[in-house]
């Protein structure tokens, strides 16, 4: 809400609550999906490509892990690890060749290799263990140096205090950095071979001197070997802040840190600098934005990372023809809603990309983002009751999926693993509206459902179909409560033929969608802001819709407002245009303008509000508002 002159405020909403923005129009978003349950409610998530085609998240809970697939099955056997509860929202994981790489401050440097398994189910087989670092190679004495001797000064990360807490691959090295006792040093170990081709992440030799005597000396003198092949070090007293705070490969290799962030604009290969005998590069600062602790993610030519004290989401964007990057804050329309400080983003690719935000008190944040159509859009994702997410994380596209919001959710005493699949707007109508859905549920010969994740739960029910004339086509739905064992007794009378030819069924949750528009201001055409001026009429342009309800509320009730109130004034919109609705017929989806009598009583009630609880799609691409006026 902001000056009333902008197109900004013109286009703008006030309330955005599980809505995705497309770039004609705001639709309901699509529902998760339900995948297994967690292993603890203290599960985190992190992504995992295997190779080209396999994509996987890997769960871990206190003590244990194991990956689980695109829709949240388990897809491996499970391990014991090392890392408490306490530790899992501070490790760092990175995904390198196949293998998975952990370091946290309290750990030595860790990899997860995974194998196919002939048992268990076909599930993949996990082995973690402990990196083994070449180790450095003591200078001979005196008495026992021989001519071509050769001895290494190398980091090992093998004692406490020297446990890296963040790392990144760039370049065909791999960066380690951020230890207790040197937080803001960062090491990067040596290239490929060149003789086997094999990389050499393990080896993070600093320095190498050999022994050499030549004819027209007496003593052994020392000399570097190959310093320009070895690993290196970079340490500076301007990286202000107790710490490195996550380092990322983008168009540079960006360093975070407590109050700027720091780049590296050389190139894929390291050019070092030998000082002492030992390599080193230099860091430019690129913004002076500080970061907290939270990891950054990027998309296209922009990168986005949770500001100092984590209240708030920065943006940065490169420019390729200054090779430079500017940075601001795009979180100040949701700033009330991350005063408990973010927890974790994460990004799913798409037209728009949307940046998730998960604060530290369950509110999920959806901010759609597209340079292209100069769209930063804010939606506030809330679920069934007092259920919200623990943890976030995004898996990419492949070439069959849109990229997946991997989810684990606290639903009521129990937490799930659940996927949302980022569905752009043009087909968002394909996916089934309700939370933790599962399809096509097996419905016994005496008319149930057993679904235990919904035990003790309302769980609702739509049937649809595809259709080959309009897409896809809805069947009323029914609510009905599931047992403590998850048993769901069907109404025969509203669902009798479950199963039938080209008819699916979905079963989950129901959420509530809502928007509220901003106040109706007219055009400063020099008298109309003081008219007094009445809605007459309003219009909605739908796209592939079935309909909601739409009600008007006063322009002084600001943000959060009475929704009893307005739902008892609500008018129905095109929910069942042909009567009442008899079990058997579909209904099709509608595209077009639907004209409503909706009217306000005063000067006040102007502001629009549109939502639906029932699990049907929205698609809403113009408000179109009557006006009268008459001057004062």
């Amino acid at each position: 809400e902001g000056a009333v002159g902008s197109s900004a405020y013109a286009q703008g909403l006030s309330i955005a609550e599980n809505v995705f923005y497309g770039t004609t129009g705001i639709y309901r978003r699509y529902g998760t999906k339900y995948g297994a349950a967690a292993k603890s409610a203290d599960s985190v998530l992190f992504r995992y490509w295997k190779d080209e085609d396999e994509i996987y998240m890997l769960e871990c809970w206190d003590k244990g892990a194991r990956l689980i697939d695109r829709d949240g099955k388990p897809a491996s056997i499970e391990i014991t690890t090392t890392y408490t509860a306490a530790e899992l929202r501070t490790l760092s994981v990175a995904c390198n060749l196949g293998t998975i790489y952990i370091v946290h401050r309290n750990h030595k440097p860790a990899m997860i290799t995974v194998t196919e398994s002939e048992t268990e189910g076909g599930l993949l087989q996990l082995e973690l263990e402990d990196v083994a670092f070449v180790a450095s190679v003591a200078k001979p004495s005196d008495e026992d140096l021989k001519n071509g001797d050769i001895w290494t000064t190398a980091k090992t990360f093998d004692t406490a205090g020297d446990y890296p807490s963040e790392q990144i691959f760039f370049g065909g090295r791999w960066f380690l950095m951020g230890t207790d006792n040197e937080p803001l040093t960062i090491w990067y170990s040596r290239t490929m071979d060149a003789v086997s081709g094999d990389y050499r992440f393990n080896d993070f030799t600093l320095k190498e001197t050999q022994a050499v005597k030549l004819e027209s000396e007496e003593e052994m003198t020392e000399e570097d070997v190959t310093t320009a092949d070895c690993g290196g070090a970079y340490q500076s007293s301007d990286m202000y802040g107790t710490r490195i705070r996550w380092a990322m490969a983008h168009q540079a290799l960006l360093i975070g840190a407590g109050m700027s962030i720091y780049q590296y604009t050389g190139g894929s290969a390291i050019s070092s600098v030998v000082v002492d005998g030992v390599a080193t590069f230099s860091l430019s600062q690129a913004v002076a934005l500080g970061a907290s602790g939270d990891k950054a993610v990027a998309y296209n030519s922009y990168v986005f990372f949770s500001g100092i004290g984590g209240h708030s989401l920065m943006c940065m964007n490169y420019s390729q023809e200054y090779s430079s990057y500017t940075g601001t804050d795009i979180s100040v329309p949701v700033a009330d809603y991350l005063r408990a400080g973010i927890k974790t983003i994460c990004i799913t690719e798409g037209s728009p990309a949307i940046v998730w935000v998960l604060t530290n008190d369950g509110k999920l944040l959806a901010c759609h983002f597209s340079a292209s159509s100069q769209m930063i859009a804010w939606s506030v994702i809330t679920f069934s009751g007092e259920d919200h997410p623990v943890w976030i994380e995004a898996m990419e596209s492949d070439i069959s999926r849109y990229s997946t919001l991997c989810l684990v959710m606290k639903r009521g005493e129990s937490y799930s693993i659940e996927s949302l699949e980022a569905v752009p707007g043009s087909s968002a109508f394909t996916v089934p509206f309700l939370d933790a859905y599962v399809l096509d549920p097996e419905v016994d010969d005496d008319g149930t459902i057993t679904l235990p994740q919904f035990a003790g739960r309302d769980v609702e029910m739509v049937e649809y179909q595809e259709s080959a004339e309009s897409g896809i086509a809805y069947s009323s739905s029914v609510t009905a409560t599931a047992d403590e064992d998850g048993v769901i007794t069907i109404d025969d009378r509203l669902l009798k033929d479950i199963g039938g030819e080209g008819v699916r069924l979905a079963a989950g949750l129901r959420y509530e969608m809502i928007i509220g528009t901003l106040r109706s201001e007219l055009p400063a055409n020099g008298t109309s802001q003081s008219a007094i001026r009445t809605i007459k009429e309003v219009t909605l342009r739908m796209d592939r819709t079935l309909g909601g309800y739409i009600s008007l509320r006063p322009s002084y009730s600001s943000g959060a407002f009475d929704r009893a109130s307005i739902t008892d004034n609500a008018r129905t919109i095109l929910y069942r245009r042909y009567g009442e609705f008899r079990y058997g017929e579909l209904e099709n989806l509608f595209t077009g303008d639907v004209p409503t009598t909706l009217r306000s009583t005063n000067t006040d009630d102007d502001r629009i509000v549109i939502f639906s609880s029932d699990p049907y799609p929205f698609c809403i691409c113009a408000i179109i508002i009557d006006f009268s006026i008459q001057e004062v």
